[in-house]
């Protein structure tokens, strides 16, 4: 993965080690801007952009969230310079017009106001930044809708099922959308859009869940096709899932976190610039 080219003016933990699958692959925690309550700015490489420099998110422990705030590690450098050692606030779109954050709340006023072409501009930008930005892909979807632009809405559809929830709600309004559709050649091979009438996207709570099994198969799905952010992202959104679950449930699964982050940094490593840790 490319290092910023200003890495030397922060205080990376090299020594950081994946034992979870929060915070994801591909995030590299930094002291700076932490408010010592266990949140953390740090580096960020989109998956299958890792020849890229990276973003600086924002972890949100209580909630396992990502905000992925700073397009870049400048722009993050100036906020904390601004701030003068208090919390640095998140950026405008005027200061930082790549955050992928700032540009999803300005969409988020566009499509209130009406202006769904301008919503869809800023939305198409930041998942330019941040591929796998779940918030911004399930917004795109409805305007996608709304603009009567089928084929396209059912595609971000898909990529909004397989994001990470970290990085926002899960698509199950997108999921439900899916079930009532027909006829997508452009999916047709697609793993998650031939199992979608079987999923529920529900978590927790339950002794069984039939989804894990659907993207144990979709993630092969991809891997064979050789598919690998696909892959990389669902694998993602499946640790992070069965991580959320009882110990029971995930002895049940199968599921052990170090042999699964190590399975994912294997399949990480047949990206182009791979692998993510």
């Amino acid at each position: 993965m490319l290092l910023p080219s200003r890495i030397s003016e922060i205080s990376v933990d090299y020594e950081w080690r994946y034992k979870t699958p929060y915070p994801p692959l591909g995030f590299l925690p930094c002291t700076e801007g932490a408010l010592g309550n266990g949140d953390s700015f740090g580096l960020y490489w989109p998956i299958g952009l890792e020849a890229e420099e990276p973003l600086v998110v924002e972890t949100w422990h209580d909630s396992w969230q990502i905000q992925p705030t700073y397009s870049s590690l400048p722009s993050f450098l100036g906020a904390l310079k601004g701030a003068e050692d208090e919390y640095p606030e998140p950026p405008s779109l005027e200061e930082d017009g790549r955050s992928p954050r700032a540009l999803f709340f300005e969409a988020k006023q566009k499509v209130q106001s009406g202006a769904v072409d301008d919503a869809v501009a800023l939305l198409e930008r930041a998942l330019d930044v941040l591929p796998e930005y779940t918030e911004a892909l399930c917004l795109l979807w409805a305007q996608y809708v709304r603009q009567g632009r089928i084929e396209e809405a059912r595609v971000v559809a898909v990529k909004a099922i397989i994001a990470p929830p970290s990085f926002g709600q899960r698509a199950i309004k997108q999921l439900r959308w899916l079930q009532g559709q027909h006829d997508a050649p452009q999916l047709a091979d697609d793993p998650i859009w031939q199992a979608r009438a079987d999923l529920k996207l529900s978590y927790g709570g339950a002794k069984v869940n039939g989804d894990y099994a659907i993207y144990r198969a979709a993630i092969q799905a991809y891997l064979s096709a050789s598919r690998f952010v696909e892959a990389c992202t669902l694998m993602q959104t499946y640790g992070e899932l069965m991580h959320a679950e009882t110990i029971s449930f995930q002895e049940r699964e199968g599921f052990v976190r170090l042999d699964y982050v190590a399975e994912q940094i294997a399949a990480s490593g047949k990206l182009p610039n791979g692998p993510r840790a």
